[in-house]
């Protein structure tokens, strides 16, 4: 067992040092990282990315026809039909959507869709424990080519809306995908629980540690939880007493002055019947 081991570390440290030995030559940095990460699922986009393009063809000469009957814009963008096809085959041919331990990563590079505009590149990171969501979406036109929106929805932090999202179109096998990022994410909170639990009662330990001359009286003051509920209830309940006689108070106030409304409309009343 003990050799079985030290052979696969050495094997292990033999390939790390082989990847980080051609980083200079054969290699480049995204490559590097990826060889580096452990990659447990590496979704596809080579099986439907003919039917992505004809897809995207489909909705592009609907668009560019309807704008021909109205405006003359339709031509060019029918002229432009071509360079788009380009730069979409591009794209899916580039794209690299893979679950980590820890993050779903999304990588893409492709020309601009404006000629001579260089290359762009997309790369997103998603950490597995601020998803939220995981959508599947298939419209009428998407069912006819085999298509599926996919979507991860998760906490964003440092932007005004309060969801992030990731969508991908064009994935072979998303509920594969789905149920890999769903798994990967449930052991996160899983370790995250357990990690809590586990440190709950140090905490409480290390609080006890703090007061060594501790009397009776103060051992409550132990759970900062219950410190702060013994402490504050006398103040808390004197409190609610004060303002529940006020409300009462109130309440009284306005009834009298409804009582003594009535009277004098009951006054007014037998004066006029009394004049009659």
């Amino acid at each position: 067992m003990l050799i079985g081991q030290a052979d696969h570390i050495s094997e292990s440290r033999s390939l790390k040092d082989q990847i980080l030995g051609y980083s200079g030559s054969e290699l480049s940095d995204d490559e590097e990282e990826d060889c580096l990460e452990q990659i447990l699922y590496s979704a596809s986009f080579e099986e439907l990315a003919s039917n992505y393009v004809k897809y995207d063809t489909v909705i592009w000469l609907a668009i560019s026809l309807l704008l021909v009957l109205a405006w003359g814009i339709g031509l060019l963008m029918l002229l432009y039909l071509p360079i788009r096809r380009y730069v979409l085959q591009k794209d899916l041919s580039s794209r690299r959507l893979y679950v980590t331990c820890t993050e779903v990563v999304y990588k893409v590079s492709r020309p601009s869709f404006i000629p001579f505009w260089g290359t762009v590149t997309i790369e997103r990171r998603v950490p597995l424990s601020l998803v939220i969501d995981i959508i599947i979406e298939q419209g009428c036109l998407q069912s006819i080519y085999g298509i599926h929106t996919f979507r991860v929805e998760s906490i964003a932090h440092g932007k005004a809306a309060p969801v992030d999202e990731l969508q991908v179109q064009g994935v072979s096998d998303p509920f594969v995908l789905r149920k890999m990022i769903v798994t990967e994410a449930s052991k996160i909170t899983q370790d995250v629980s357990t990690s809590g639990k586990h440190a709950g009662p140090s905490t409480d330990e290390e609080n006890i540690a703090r007061m060594p001359g501790a009397t009776e009286g103060s051992v409550v003051l132990r759970s900062p939880s219950k410190s702060l509920k013994m402490v504050g209830s006398p103040h808390t309940s004197s409190l609610e007493c004060r303002v529940a006689g006020g409300l009462l108070l109130n309440k009284l106030e306005e009834v009298n002055k409804s009582v003594k409304r009535l009277e004098l409309l009951i006054e007014k009343l037998h004066a006029s019947s009394s004049i009659n």
